[in-house]
Order: C-alpha cells, then structure tokens, then sequence
C-alpha cells in the first residue's frame, strides 16, 4: 500500500515512561516503550536506538549525554529499562527513539521527557503544619467527655438532655456523640438525624447552628445497646456576637430511659464513661503563604500533600483540574505527594500560594473502622513550592512559618456524608495577593510530622469526565425536585440558583427511586450521601463539592421552594482518568448493553484505588473484585500505572505472615486479621501484576512485587503442606453471593475446594512469571508445585464417577478453568456442568469466584450455543435480567433489586467480569504473548449475533476486528500493529474461496472448524463463501 498523510511510510512515536506520557515526580527509574506507523503491510521493527540527554534541544540534535543504548537489534519496543547516568531528584531527562524497518528504512520520535521526583527526605526542606484553627485545636484538645445513662434493656430508647445558657445571640458548633444511632434536637428543633445502619463506627458528628440569647435545652435520642449502659457526649461551641467563644461540655449531661419529656421527672445525672471516640468533627480550613516573585522564572514546581485531602490555588487560580487529592493510601506507611508545573502561574511581585483542606480519606469516618483510621488528628499538610530562576538562583516557599489560617466555608466534609457549604461564610480572594486577611485569620503552627514514606502521585489523577444532563424532572407532594440523570455514576451535581441569603437547600443522591418517586437511600446504610448549600443570596450562585463524592443516578433537591429546572442541574462524572483503550460492537443489544454497563461500573470504581461500589458506606479497595475483572478492566482502560500504585497498597496491607488482606489500603485496626487470605481474593495480589505483565510486556511489576508474592505463595503452603487449602483461609468468603446461598458466604461450592483451585491457578501464574524475569529456579519449584497442587485436588475433590466437590457449578468451572483434572476427566466434567445449567432452566448459579470464567470454559469445550444461550438470557438471574430491569451499571447480586438492602450495591463490577470474554472471544482479539505480540482471531459465532468487532489500544498500537456472518457468506476486517502478529481463524468449509482483499489467500492449516492463517503488521479483509 502506497503511504498516506496519516500514516507514514515508517515513523515511531507513542513514547511512554513507565507506561506515562511525559510524567512528572518519577522515584524509580522507567521502563520504556514507544509505537511504530508504517502503510506498509509486514513492516517490523528490525533494530532499535534509545538516546537520553539532559536538555531538550541535546536529545533533539542526538547528543545523548545521559544514556545512548546504540543500535540494537531486535523487534522489541517496551519494557526497555534505563540504563544510563544514575538521576538526581528534580531531574528532567528528555530521550528520543529511532527505529530501522526490516529494509534499513530509519526514523526517529518526537522528544519526550520524564522527570524524578523528591527521592529522599534531604531533598525536602518543607516541615509538616497543622491545618486547624485555634478554635478547632481547642476543640481537640478539650475533647468530647463521654457520659454513661442508665442501663436498660437491649433497643429501650434512652433520652439525655443538656440545659445551657447563650449569654448573647452566635452561633453554635454541636459536637455530639452516641453508642449507636441517635437523633439531636436543640430546643425540639431536629439538627442531627439519626442515620441508618452501618459497618463500622461513624464517630462523633457535627452541626453548625444560629442560637439566640437565652435557656437552652439539647437533648440526645438513642436505643441501649444491651444489658450495658447507654453512652453520649456533648461538646458546644458558642460564638457569641461580640467574638467571645464558650465551650460548654458534656460533663452536666442527664439522662433516662424512655421519650425525652420536659419536667424532670425521671432525669438523672450521668457519670463518666470511656473507651469511645473523642474527636469531635470539624469544618474545614483555608491555609495562604503569601511570597514574592523577583526575575525571570525559568521553572516552578510546587509538591504538595496532606494528611487530609486538598486542593491548591495559586494567586486566585486552582493549579489543576484534578480532584480529591492526596488520593486513598494507608497513609500511615505511604503518603502520596503531588507535583505540578506551575511556572505559567506565578507573576512578578507579589503572589500567594493557597491550601484549601478537609477531611478526605484520612479525616473520615471510613467502614469497616470509624474516623481517623489511618493516623491521628490533626489534618495537615507538607509541602514546597520551588522556584528556579533563569540566573541560577533557587528559592523555596515552604509549609512552615509566615503561614495563617482560617474556617473555611466549607462546615462539613466527609467521603460518606457529603459536604455544607455555606456561602455566607466564603472569603472572595483569600488565595489572591490583593486579599487582606481580617481577624479570623490565625497563624498556622507546626504539626507532629508524618512518619509515612513520602512517594510522587505519578498515576492519572481524578478529573471531572462526562457532563451528565438531567433526563427527567419529577415534583414531589412536598414541593422537592427528583431529578433522574438516566445513567447511575461517580461524581456529584453542579447548580446554579438562587436563593434568600441564610436559605438551604439539599441535595440527596441515590441509586433507586421509592414507588412514590422520592429517592430511596436505604441501600446506602450510614452514609449520608447528601450536600447542603446554604445561599449567601447574591443573585444566581454556583456550587459543586471539592471534598466529597456519591454514586448515583437520582438527586432530590428540597428547601429550593420551586421545582427545579434542568439548566439549573447537572451531573458530573469523575473517575481516575485513564486512557479508554477499547470500544467494542456486537450485533445483539444485551451483550452489547452489559459491556456498556460494565464500563461504566469501571469508570465508578476506579477513584484513586480500584473500589468495589461508589455509593454505600464502603467504597473500599476490595481485592477479590479486582482480581476477576482485571481482565475486562485492562480491555476498558490502559491500567497498568494503577495497577502498580494498588500493588503498592496491597504490600502495605500484607501482613506479617505473608498473608494479603481482603482489601487495601486496610484501616489501623485490622477486621480482616483471621489467619491467612480469603481464597480468591488473596489471590489479586498474584493474578493483578501477571495480567499486566501479560496485557503490557511489562516485566517491571514482577520485579517490584516478586518477594511479596512470593510471600504469599510461602504463607499458604506453611499452613497447609498436604497441599489442600483446608487452613488459614481468612475470611473465607467462597463464591461469594453465589444463587444458592441463603447467606452470602454460604457454601455452596466446597470452600477448600475453591482454595486449592485458586492456590493452583496463582503458582501457574508465579512459573510463569519466573519464566518471564529469568527466575529458571524459581519457575522451576512453581511449576512443580502447580503440579503437585493437581494431584492434591484430584485426589481430594474428584469422585470416582467424576463429580466434583458437592457438584456445583462452580467446583466444575474451576477445575477446568485452572487445568486441575486428567485429560480424559474433562470431557466428563464438562458433561456435567452443562447438565446442571440446563436442568436449572439455562442458568448459571455461580457468584463472584465461578461467574468471571463460565463463558471461557463452556467455549473451550465447544459449548457456544450455550455461551450465547446465557449471554442473551434475560430471566433471572442473568445478565439480561439486570438489563431488563432498567440497570445502566452491573449488579452486586444476580437480584440486587429483590435482596437485602444493606447488601445491594447497583454499581459493583464483579459480575461484569465476563467483558474480557466478550472482547476476546467473541470480537476475536485474545492475547496469546505478552504484550499483544501475537495474538488471536477466532471469534464465537451464533446465528443470534451476526457481526462484532472491536478496537484494543496495545502498548504496540491499535488492533481492530470487525467481522460479519450473512448467511453462507463470512467476512472480516482486521488491522495488526507494527511489531504483533494474528493467527486468524476463518470458518471456511472445505472447497471454499478464501479471499483477502479481493485476492485468493493461502492458508497454513485446514481444521473441522475451518482454515487457520498467521498475518503479521497491516490491514485486511477476509471473505468466506
């Protein structure tokens, strides 16, 4: 084929640093990988030059002071690791590839860079500051008193009342806690609602109030917990009108059993208690360093975190458009810093750097432990902004003195609950220079310094993605607005209203309406997942959150006094803003639906740390969720930098033992401690970087995660060496949610059955990992290893007439699955399972660990008319079912919408898991090499789906498929990057006209199902008939 504007006659580009365009803040040094263009079909790499220097223009004239591979021979084009001059902190290094093709034919990239980070704690000059204020460090260190009441029987209500004066009108900070649920009035007037259940312990809560001079009565409502004494705590901060504050504590605290009444019959003092929470919750904080800008700025870095979440301005400007930083870590062992450019930013004179913070994950109450589990109060930040000027000269502005703070108008913000903002209390400017601090502005004093490793946040942020606007507008009895935005998803709304000044209007998100139409947020448990704006009523004000998020598709508004109208709402996606890398097409609307459906419960779930749901009170980084979607998810989005960063979190959650917890980053008290791993999902801590590897090329996370792993492998067989995963299974979850489970860890597929299955399927994938990095000895002993775990299995599991375990699908599934049965076994084994779906009505009854690989087993035993006769199924319980029933994101049960409530998550992508089946089996692009270096075309055809294809951009570039089945007639385009190969399957019969390109095409091999074909790089046609 002749050349094209396009695409030229032979170039490189695509060049990418540890799998990053261009990425600031690295700590290690990268692995390299870049992409070829040629017209020409069959063009291949032939040899290969990588060229590192230390100026942009050196590496653009070939001077490659830093590192100069020389020519080498060869077609690989990633994974390709520095091995030039060692590189200081702050470094830049800009490096270019040049590429010869098979003919001599040269040509080299574009220029591109990486750049180092802070690499010890002597590059930092930066010293840790509180993000309080006076008023706020006061409150910590007075504390909440915890009184305990009577003790009455177990869920006897339980009243306690404070009577205060207010010497003048202010306003009033409630600082309130309670064992269990509890409502608080002030006056009869409701200021904290009781939640709804929760995992975990929300910890004390919070509200802002007005209060008039005078008597005062707050009384607290809860349910005894047991034959134990009901307990509350009371902290009240009044700011009077004259700027005094007073604390009133809990210390005069009276209580009862029963209603609150208003004599004093029955009220009795309380006495003191311990062993609950005492911090109290808190607005949060602007923080402003003023400094000066004196010459020519060559180039500024500010790197910046906190023990809390951020976001930073600089001279009224937000530096970026990233969001809810420092994202989730356990930040007790690592803290994730943030490095922008913010040389364009800066001006002559006088400029002021800004800091506004809250809770985040660090503050928050996060399940299953309560408020503060990663660290100890107060929030704070860390960081340095440095100045390089084109004379030489540096300059830091670091945390430290000459900074102040104030209260924010933010009252409240938390991941669970959401956030108050109150207009009325905005400071216009106060990250300007122009600004002039009034008296509510306080100097900032150190902090006790953080003890976590400080590492660059090299990731793809959090970004706002996708504008969402509303689709429907309903009017309830009472006045509130319902809004349906037609699709469930991460984020929050953006308004634009206005109001009388001190009104307050709030928003409740959630994923489900009730039949009367408002929303319905029990499936929520305690998270509040509500924002409130009060108007500071100066015409038409705009508001979105900074410090929170919910899933959802529905938001109510009330207190606005009119319906709402669709241009004053709209909805904001936000995900961790990782390339898309993929769109697939099938010719049937449900398989088509749930792929749709699967990404976007992906783009919900991955904010920072790939999360099991978006909405409740968890959104936790649950590892067996994330081990059976990675490979749909690495189909959807380029995932590998985010997988390095939770592999990360997954070795700080590793236990002593060797033993992965459930989830990561795990809270400071541990609820997951049982000895060992849960069987399946223990197992991400494996199967996460052999996907990589496999879908990338990349041998770097192998490295870097060799010794955990091997860990891991060392902890199970120590606990059970007759090779039976019969011990030290954690949690032990099993199938998790499987049909036949009354409870959702029932076992419905014998549990040490699924243990051994998993402990087999990661040693095969440690053999071949060794392989991969050098390790001979080591792929050796896992390989043998592997072997000896299908002895075990087969002798434990397999009965002497070929069931297997108890006969669930899911013992069948995973012993083929993972190549745990003799060859003669497997024919057998598939008979059964293929009996017990159709028995069952053409349905699979598998949960979490069976669902991610029917298909792919059911396929290889040449079982297609029922891979689709499941596919397309849309009774339940079926992916169809989901479908039907209005879902636009995948399901946590099979019967999410008929379950129990504190159970159901909307948006959970496990059983989406089967989109990396869809993409490989039926689109036909399956990875056969690491890095898509070969790969097959073979897709599964019915008559009930005649077309699919798809696009997957590989490390080597972009693979398409597109094939279509019209009666006898069959064709399919395919184009094939530089640098991969295709081994395509075309079902032709025998004397049959192969056609490529309108031109007969001769065929390596003729099997029953039809002619096999390799075809290296280029773009083709194929016609059967």
């Amino acid at each position: 084929m002749a050349a094209t504007a396009d695409v030229p006659a032979w170039g490189v580009d695509g060049l990418l640093a540890g799998g990053l365009h261009n990425p600031l803040g690295l700590h290690d040094l990268p692995r390299l990988s870049w992409q070829l263009r040629s017209s020409r079909r069959g063009a291949r790499q032939a040899a290969w030059r990588i060229g590192v220097a230390s100026s942009q223009a050196a590496a653009a004239a070939g001077r490659y002071d830093l590192w100069d591979s020389g020519r080498v021979a060869g077609e690989k084009c990633f994974d390709v690791a520095y091995a030039g001059t060692p590189l200081a902190a702050r470094q830049r290094a800009w490096w270019r590839v040049t590429a010869w093709d098979e003919r001599g034919t040269g040509a080299s990239s574009p220029v591109a860079f990486w750049e180092m980070g802070l690499l010890t704690p002597g590059d930092w000059s930066a010293a840790w500051l509180s993000a309080e204020t006076p008023a706020q460090r006061e409150d910590r260190a007075t504390g909440l008193a915890w009184r305990a009441g009577p003790v009455a029987k177990r869920g006897e209500q339980v009243a306690f009342r404070l009577r205060f004066d207010a010497p003048q009108h202010g306003e009033m900070t409630a600082l309130i806690g309670c064992t269990g649920n509890c409502r608080v009035r002030l006056d009869g007037a409701e200021i904290i609602a009781p939640k709804r259940g929760g995992w975990g312990s929300p910890g004390p809560r919070s509200a802002l109030v007005p209060i008039a001079a005078g008597a005062h009565v707050l009384t607290i409502e809860t349910r005894a917990p047991g034959d134990v004494a009901a307990q509350a705590a009371a902290l009240l901060r009044l700011t009077l009108r004259d700027g005094r504050t007073i604390r009133v504590g809990g210390e005069q605290l009276e209580s009862r059993i029963g209603a609150i009444v208003d004599s004093d019959s029955g009220w009795s003092p309380t006495r003191a208690a311990a062993g609950q929470a005492t911090i109290p919750a808190r607005a949060a904080t602007l923080l402003r360093r003023p400094f000066r800008v004196d010459g020519r700025v060559a180039s500024a870095r500010l790197y910046l975190t906190a023990l809390g979440m951020y976001e930073a301005e600089l001279n009224g400007k937000r530096l970026d458009d990233a969001l809810l930083r420092p994202e989730f870590t356990d930040y007790r062992k690592h803290c994730l810093y943030c490095v922008e450019d913010v040389t364009d930013t800066l001006v002559p004179g006088d400029n002021v750097l800004g800091v506004h913070v809250a809770d985040g994950w660090y503050g928050s109450y996060i399940s299953p432990d309560g408020r503060y589990s990663y660290g100890e109060p107060p929030l704070r930040i860390f960081g340095q902004l440095e100045i390089r000027y084109a004379d030489g000269r540096m300059q830091t502005v670091a945390t430290g003195p000459g900074w102040a703070v104030a209260e924010s108008p933010i009252t409240s913000a938390t991941i669970y609950d959401g956030e108050l903002y109150d207009a009325r209390r905005e400071r216009a400017g106060w990250s300007r220079a122009d600004y002039r601090p009034d008296g509510d502005w306080s100097p900032a004093v150190p902090a006790e310094a953080a003890t976590a490793a400080l590492v660059a946040a090299t990731v793809p942020p959090i970004r706002r993605k996708e504008r969402m606007p509303a689709q429907a507008i309903a009017t309830l009895a009472d006045g509130a607005s319902v809004i349906d935005f037609g699709q469930n998803f991460t984020g929050w709304t953006r308004i634009a209203l206005s109001g009388r000044r001190g009104q307050t209007i709030r928003l409740r998100y959630a994923e489900l309406v009730n039949p009367g139409g408002s929303v319905d947020q029990s499936n929520l448990r305690a998270a509040d997942a509500t924002d409130h704006y009060t108007f500071a009523g100066d015409g038409v004000e705009r508001y979105e959150p900074r410090f929170t998020y919910h899933g959802f598709r529905y938001v109510q508004v009330e207190g606005l006094e009119r319906p709402i109208t669709a241009a004053e709402i709209t909805g904001v996606s936000i995900r961790s803003d990782l390339p898309e890398t993929s769109d697939l097409q099938l010719g049937s609307y449900v398989p088509q639906r749930l792929w749709q459906n699967s990404r976007w419960s992906q783009r919900s779930n991955f904010t920072g740390i790939p999360t099991d749901c978006p909405q409740r009170d968890e959104r936790l980084g649950w590892t067996g969720d994330a081990h059976v979607f990675w490979d749909a998810a690495s189909f959807n989005m380029d995932t590998a930098a985010f997988t390095q960063r939770f592999m990360r979190d997954m070795r700080d959650a590793q236990r002593d033992s060797g033993a992965y917890s459930d989830i990561a980053p795990v809270a400071r008290h541990d609820h997951f401690a049982e000895p060992g791993s849960s069987p399946g999902w223990g197992d991400a801590g494996v199967a996460l970087p052999w996907t990589v590897w496999q879908r990338y090329g990349d041998t770097g996370i192998i490295d870097q995660h060799w010794t955990s792993m091997a860990r891991f492998l060392a902890s199970i067989e120590a606990d059970n060496p007759d090779l039976v995963w019969s011990k030290a299974r954690g949690v032990d979850y099993g199938d998790w949610l499987a049909l036949d489970a009354v409870n959702p860890g029932d076992p419905t597929t014998p549990k040490d059955l699924i243990g051994t299955a998993f402990w087999k399927g990661a040693a095969d994938q440690m053999a071949d990992m060794a392989r991969a990095s050098g390790r001979a000895a080591e792929a050796a002993r896992y390989a043998g290893l592997a072997d000896r775990l299908g002895d075990a299995f087969r002798r434990s599991f397999v009965k002497a007439n070929g069931t297997i375990g108890n006969g669930s699908q899911t013992g069948y599934i995973l012993a083929l699955h993972f190549d745990l049965l003799a060859p003669g076994a497997r024919a057998g084994a598939v008979e059964r399972l293929v009996a017990d779906i159709r028995r069952r009505g053409t349905l699979l009854s598998t949960g979490f660990l069976g669902t991610p690989y029917s298909l792919d087993v059911l396929a290889d035993a040449g079982e297609i008319a029922l891979v689709y006769d499941l596919l397309l199924r849309t009774e339940f319980p079926s992916w169809g079912y989901m479908i039907a029933k209005g879902a636009t994101t995948t399901w946590e049960r099979w019967n999410s919408d008929a379950g129990d409530r504190s159970m159901n998550s909307f948006n959970h992508y496990a059983l989406g898991a089967v989109v990396g089946f869809m993409f490989r089996r039926i689109a036909g692009i399956a990875p056969t090499a690491p890095g898509f270096t070969r790969f097959d075309v073979r897709p599964l055809r019915d008559a009930r789906m005649s077309s699919a294809g798809a696009t997957y951009d590989s490390r080597l570039g972009r693979i398409s498929t597109r094939w279509k089945q019209d009666k006898d007639r069959f064709s399919l385009d395919l184009a094939v990057p530089v640098g991969s190969v295709a081994r395509v399957h075309l079902p032709a019969v025998q004397g049959a006209r192969i056609l490529e390109g309108g031109r007969p095409m001769p065929v390596e091999q003729r099997t029953a199902e039809g002619a096999v074909l390799s075809v290296p790089a280029g773009t083709y046609r194929f016609e059967v008939g």
